[in-house]
């Protein structure tokens, strides 16, 4: 009985060891997909900001070549927006 109770303490502390290696590997593998989720999204970010530069710029052009159109543009737009929050 002495040796099948060191057998058994034997296997417990195994498992142990493999349900701990376990544990550590799923948690490396989900800091890995989170990090891959940061990285992805910061990326994505970095593209809509390169982007949104990009058009702020060109409307910023367009208001310097067409200064009075732009300000009947925005006087239009208010009107519109001051029409429809009105209701």
């Amino acid at each position: 009985m002495s040796q099948e109770t060191e057998a058994l303490k034997k296997d417990i502390e195994q498992l142990r060891r493999d349900l701990g290696a376990l544990t550590e590997a799923a948690k490396r593998n989900s800091q890995q997909k989170a990090q891959a989720g940061v990285d992805q999204a910061r990326a994505h970010l970095d593209d809509v900001r390169a982007r949104a530069e990009l058009h702020t710029e060109e409307w910023g052009s367009h208001i310097k070549e067409r200064p009075l159109t732009s300000v009947f543009a925005a006087f239009g737009v208010g009107i519109l927006l001051g029409k429809l929050i009105s209701r």
